[in-house]
């Protein structure tokens, strides 16, 4: 894998850009700047400009788990494209900008086991770390064996240990500032079809989540039935909780959820985790709604649903915000 401190080319910066145009929830309003980096060194380049222009810097990836406001982003987006497979035996470097599903594609071929249940997850594999992504039983953090980050000017190794992996959760969410270049993943050596495996996972998931639509995956993490009080699991129907986890769609069924409409905005009649951009909905009536049903929730079960997606700039928005500061 080519050093991620390569790069000559200069990278261009786009003023004034629709943060709708870079989420598949298609929501959001100007943010002041974008570029797109394919090293290190072009990263660097443009957080230097960035921080001399004073303006604040948010680094994505393909937008598939964020939710900008309807002020949009006052700041410099970057947008990590580093590439880059390499495989050691059953190990493989990854560059972060690489998309998770074809990673997959490339692991299946070369009969990786571990990460073929997560076919289809959109994004890309740095996005897959931050929120340590997973999905029918597999996550990536269980093949994760280190990360390399840029922070505060220079370069750092992380091992697993010390990345905070948890549900949907790792140590990126709750700290800034810390750019992801690549990793490296610990497979097992299968003679399966893997791709086959990945395809009928794949048929699954577009029974929920159609080409085309906009929307950003699960809204709400699902809920640790060990980590809710006794009064609410006295509260949740014991059909409810299934592999020791509680349905955010459930509760939000539960409560009415399912075809709720503001606007351009929806909660889906046939899953209540999942609110759709069915036009022009602004990112006010997405959260309008999801506060909402939160809400409801929160008042028949006692539990506080809590963000899956990335929320930027979300202090209007009261259940999310607590929620927030709670993780």
């Amino acid at each position: 894998m080519a050093q991620h401190g390569q790069g000559a080319r200069t990278p261009e910066t786009h003023e004034g850009i629709a943060a709708s145009s870079l989420t598949t929830l298609a929501t959001g309003g100007w943010c002041n700047a974008y570029s797109e980096v394919q090293s290190l060194t072009e990263f660097q380049t443009v957080f230097t400009r960035a921080s001399g222009a004073g303006l604040r810097t948010l680094t994505i990836g393909e937008g598939s788990n964020l939710l900008f406001s309807d002020s949009g982003f006052a700041g410099q987006i970057i947008r990590n494209r580093i590439l880059g497979r390499e495989r050691s035996g059953s190990e493989v470097e990854i560059g972060g900008g690489e998309n998770l599903s074809e990673v997959i594609e490339w692991l299946n071929q070369h009969g990786l086991a571990g990460m073929e249940r997560m076919y289809g997850i959109p994004g890309t594999i740095a996005g897959a770390l931050v929120g340590n992504a997973g999905a029918y039983g597999q996550e990536i953090g269980d093949a994760i064996v280190q990360v390399d980050v840029w922070t505060d000017g220079s370069v750092r190794s992380l091992t697993r240990r010390t990345l905070e992996l948890g549900y949907r959760h790792s140590f990126f969410k709750s700290h800034t500032g810390w750019f992801i270049l690549k990793c490296r993943l610990k497979l097992s050596e299968s003679n399966q079809d893997l791709q086959l495996v990945s395809q009928e996972i794949l048929e699954r998931r577009l029974v929920k989540y159609p080409v085309g639509l906009k929307c950003p995956g699960s809204f709400f993490k699902n809920v640790l039935a060990r980590e809710i009080s006794a009064e609410a699991r006295q509260l949740v129907p014991s059909d409810f909780i299934i592999g020791g986890k509680i349905p955010a769609g459930k509760l939000l069924e539960a409560v009415g959820a399912c075809g709720a409409r503001r606007g351009d905005a929806e909660i889906a009649d046939y899953h209540g985790n999942l609110i759709i951009n069915r036009g022009k909905a602004k990112s006010a009536e997405i959260l309008s709604l999801a506060n909402e049903y939160a809400g409801r929730v929160m008042e028949d079960f006692q539990i506080r649903l809590e963000p899956e997606i990335l929320i930027i700039d979300d202090n209007e928005w009261p259940h999310l915000r607590t929620a927030r500061e709670r993780g």
